[in-house]
């Protein structure tokens, strides 16, 4: 069954060559990002397996290479799998900075009064991010943390946006 403390963070793409390594899709931001881990985790058949990292090259795409694969066929199982991190793998951040999966599923409100609905996406553009919000309607509304979005407050699960937000 799935964890919550894991984070999908890559999906396994293709062979890379004949010794072992394999090409990656980074779902982060950064793709040295990657260079951070030491182990990632496969989901099968409901079960974490841990895959300890011998080497990772940055090109174009991300190739690594796992200690005990030395082959194509060692990784066979792996093509086309989801690549998971601990949530304790993860940046610190700093104060007033939030991860996306900690956004999603937060009700927003309008000036910690009115209750519009719950963040079910966010989208990534070149200026800002934007949280998508499902209520009786759908809204958009612009991730600038300290103008649209107030605050945000996830021991009580909300996120408190600024009312021109949702005229």
């Amino acid at each position: 069954m799935p964890d919550s403390k894991k984070i999908l963070i890559a999906k396994i793409q293709a062979h890379q060559g004949l010794k072992g390594w394999l090409k990656i899709y980074s779902y982060s931001e950064s793709m040295q990002k990657f260079s951070n881990y030491d182990y990632f985790f496969v989901l099968n058949e409901n079960t974490y397996t841990k895959l300890d990292v011998d080497d990772i090259i940055f090109d174009k795409s991300i190739k690594i290479k796992f200690k005990n694969s030395s082959s194509r066929e060692d990784n066979n199982k792996f093509i086309g799998e989801n690549l998971y991190i601990e949530s304790s793998q993860l940046d610190s951040l700093k104060e007033g900075q939030f991860y996306w999966k900690d956004l999603i599923g937060l009700d927003v409100y309008i000036d910690n009064e009115q209750k519009i609905g719950t963040v079910s996406d966010i989208i990534e553009t070149g200026a800002n991010d934007v949280l998508v919000v499902k209520g009786d309607k759908d809204y958009l509304v612009p991730y600038i943390y300290g103008e649209s979005v107030k605050e945000i407050c996830l021991d009580s699960q909300k996120i408190i946006i600024d009312k021109i937000y949702y005229e």
